[in-house]
């Protein structure tokens, strides 16, 4: 085994959480790799993944953000940019810390927007809302 590979084991074998154990040969070495076995408490999803029915959970593939957060999401976009595109790439390539070239279309958001992503968004918009609703009166 090289030392490349090796390394790339090592560093996966770090990045994970738990780990019950881990044992690497090869010729004239051996590692072994042992972390805590507790399991780390599932987080909660935010409340707006949340339909007004209290028994209902947010539905699609784990990690993906719920369609309500991204009507929720896509629905401030509208409020605080209006027909300023240009502006709304801008945030979202800032909030998203992502390339210009790499902001998801809105017209996607409902298959590519991940709880984080639409979390950032709906964090970064909020403000911008409210200080905009109180400069048109």
């Amino acid at each position: 085994m090289k030392k490349s590979e090796i390394l790339k084991i090592l560093e996966k074998v770090d990045g994970m959480r738990s780990i019950r154990k881990v044992k690497i040969k090869s010729e004239g070495f051996e590692i072994s790799v042992e972390k805590s076995s507790a399991t780390p408490q599932p987080m909660r999803p935010p409340i707006e993944a949340y339909s007004s029915d209290t028994n209902s959970k947010p539905k699609g593939a784990p990690g993906m953000a719920s369609p309500f957060q991204v009507k929720y999401a896509r629905d401030l976009m509208g409020k605080v940019f209006t027909e300023n595109e240009r502006q709304s790439s801008d945030f979202l390539a800032h909030i998203l810390e992502i390339p210009m070239d790499e902001v998801p279309d809105i017209n996607t958001w409902d298959e590519t927007l991940t709880v984080d992503m639409v979390s950032a968004i709906i964090d970064g918009l909020q403000p911008m809302h409210k200080t905009k609703g109180r400069s048109e009166f």
